[in-house]
């Protein structure tokens, strides 16, 4: 970290120090460290060159020296609550949710107002576990400023896996109302909106999550799905060809393709798409209940057989199912897929 010099320059330290916060402003975030490090050096006695310090650490990922630019400069000013609240995103960074959460009050209690950091004390609690207290918090940060996005979004999921899937409607609605960008808001509102059935509603977030984020393989899935529901079995599966161009080993993607191209009355394809299935993995149970069942009803019992001997030998409850549902269509339809790593965000 930055050394002192002998004698201070304040007047040039405070340039630096400007000089910094335009370039932070600008996203230009290591000439920013550069020039914050040069106003120490002529005077190391200011902390809020050590809070942007420790901020611009974390953005590009160095934790530990975050840490510790926020724990120098609480030496020089210990009462300083922005140090404080960094201090309390870089424990966050590491996991320490008791730490953060503790360095966060400190800083609620000089503005009990600041909706971020409400946000960040809900998100500390929500990673804690501690579910009641980060619905709190969520609201807190809503009722101060009612566009933060992140907040809603985070609170629905909160809501949504309590059960209440109308409440979390609700919360999402406003999130992409606020951020018509966000796109992780439009997936789970899709997601909700399939919980509840709502197959229209969810069908227009997908499309506009797949607009907005186009190399998200689980969104075309999802879509897919809606499409079925909504019996528009074309557009279904370009959605799921989609998802396969994304993540080629998407075997759910590849047995809905299949139900989309026999909905079409093309089961020379569908036949053709479940082995590619099988490829992709060979004890896809459904794939195999299904093989079975066109291979019964055109009259190829040996090859029907097949499947429901593979069946047996994987002791799959499907095997019964495949002797006493010939009369069957398709079998019942998959729930939509969850986004991976998209169930809480502070970025």
């Amino acid at each position: 970290m930055g050394s002192s010099l002998p004698a201070r320059d304040t007047n040039l330290a405070k340039e630096y120090f400007c000089s910094g916060v335009g370039k932070f402003l600008d996203g230009k975030y290591k000439e920013a460290q550069d020039e914050f490090q040069e106003a120490l050096r002529f005077d190391p006695s200011l902390p809020l060159a050590y809070c942007y310090l420790g901020i611009i650490s974390l953005e590009l990922g160095d934790v530990d020296i975050g840490l510790r630019w926020c724990e120098q400069g609480l030496e020089i000013d210990p009462e300083n609550g922005y140090l404080h609240y960094c201090l309390g995103a870089a424990f966050e960074r590491k996991g320490k949710t008791k730490e953060a959460i503790v360095q966060y009050e400190i800083y609620l209690k000089e503005h009990p107002r600041d909706a971020e950091c409400l946000f960040s004390l809900g998100c500390a609690h929500d990673q804690a576990g501690q579910y009641s207290e980060a619905l709190n918090f969520y609201r807190q940060a809503l009722q101060f400023d009612p566009s933060h996005y992140k907040a809603s979004y985070n609170l629905a999921l909160v809501i949504g896996e309590q059960g209440d899937t109308s409440s979390a409607i609700e919360c999402l609605k406003k999130t992409v109302e606020a951020n018509p960008t966000y796109w992780k808001g439009w997936i789970k509102l899709g997601l909700f909106y399939s919980y509840a059935k709502n197959w229209k509603e969810a069908t227009v977030a997908y499309e506009k999550a797949v607009e907005l984020r186009p190399d998200v393989s689980d969104s075309y899935y999802n879509l897919g799905l809606c499409y079925l529901s909504a019996n528009k079995s074309k557009k279904a599966a370009q959605a799921f060809k989609e998802a396969l161009k994304r993540n080629s080993n998407d075997a759910d993607s590849s047995f809905y393709l299949a139900i989309a191209y026999i909905d079409l009355k093309d089961d020379e394809r569908a036949i053709a798409t479940l082995y590619a299935t099988l490829s992709i993995n060979l004890e896809h149970e459904k794939t195999h209940y299904l093989l079975g069942r066109l291979y019964y009803l055109r009259g190829e019992q040996k090859k029907g057989e097949c499947e429901l001997k593979f069946l047996e030998k994987m002791h799959s409850p499907l095997a019964d199912a495949l002797k006493t549902s010939l009369a069957e269509n398709v079998p019942k339809r998959s729930s939509p897929k969850k986004k991976k790593n998209a169930s809480q965000t502070n970025a």
